[in-house]
């Protein structure tokens, strides 16, 4: 009998679940009880394959949040081939647990949660992504401190298309620094800082043309950093990716990537503050 280690009511919730996760994902690879790899200890209870590049990885216990997860979430993070993670667990320790405060950490770690009722319904609480994907919502609040509430805006819609599409997140998280170029580079132009003819240059040549003024010598920094942005990261969605190990560096490049959007922006913000630029950004 499958999952004979735990109880009749955890038995209940495995079952139910894997039955919910092969109707959602798809049944292959399925495993019950076994190890991912060498590389990580943990042992889920179930795992299955949405696809060949990614793996799912399912815990069933009753207590959120179990030591098994906590101990896996690194080497899960750090594995040749992207992995997603849910804990499953009853209705009743879903809703008992007091202002949903395990729940809140789960979410923060990038964890899903499924639950099953007492007539064996199944319900996806919170969908996860790929552990080594994830930002949590206060990793990204914390980056964009300081930020106008009109960036932090495109920020987070920026952020909701990477949960879904990592490389997409990462294209629109570069276009809101563009747009920050861009607008720096009108004012500089306004005021006679660059030539007009820079404005149908190059992002990069843009860049260095702001680089070069004495006008932005203290901001150098950012605006270098803005530059190796671009030459690293605007062109990595386009990269398909047709291995596990592919697919999990292309996606740590992303989270990098948008994370990085999101410092530079930050960054170029302030060079343009005290300047007395003031941004407009029209995406």
């Amino acid at each position: 009998m499958a999952f004979e280690t735990l109880s009749e009511t955890m038995r209940q919730v495995a079952q139910r679940s894997l039955a919910a996760c092969k109707q959602k994902y798809g049944g292959n690879g399925v495993k019950l009880e076994e190890g991912i790899d060498n590389k990580i200890l943990w042992r889920p209870t179930f795992q299955l394959r949405p696809s060949k590049t990614r793996l799912l990885a399912v815990e069933v216990a009753e207590n959120l949040y179990p030591e098994s997860l906590r101990g896996a979430a690194y080497e899960v993070m750090t594995f040749d081939s992207p992995i997603s993670v849910y804990q499953a667990c009853t209705l009743e320790a879903y809703q008992s647990d007091a202002k949903q405060r395990m729940i809140g950490i789960l979410r923060e770690n990038g964890i899903g949660i499924m639950t099953v009722d007492e007539d064996g319904k199944v319900a996806f609480q919170h969908l996860c992504i790929p552990l080594a994907q994830h930002i949590s919502s206060l990793l990204l609040e914390k980056e964009m401190a300081g930020m106008s509430k009109p960036l932090k805006v495109h920020f987070r819609t920026a952020h909701d298309t990477y949960v879904g599409n990592e490389g997409q997140g990462l294209q629109q998280a570069g276009q809101i620094l563009e747009a920050v170029v861009d607008s720096i580079v009108k004012q500089a132009i306004k005021d006679g800082t660059i030539p007009a003819a820079t404005a149908a240059k190059a992002l990069a040549d843009q860049i260095d043309a702001l680089y070069a003024t004495g006008k932005f010598t203290p901001h150098r920094a950012a605006l270098g950093g803005a530059r190796e942005f671009v030459k690293n990261f605007r062109n990595i969605a386009s990269h398909p990716a047709p291995s596990g190990k592919q697919a999990a560096e292309k996606i740590r490049k992303c989270r990098s990537g948008f994370l990085d959007a999101i410092r530079h922006t930050n960054q170029l913000r302030q060079a343009a503050t005290s300047v007395g630029y003031r941004l407009a950004v029209i995406l």
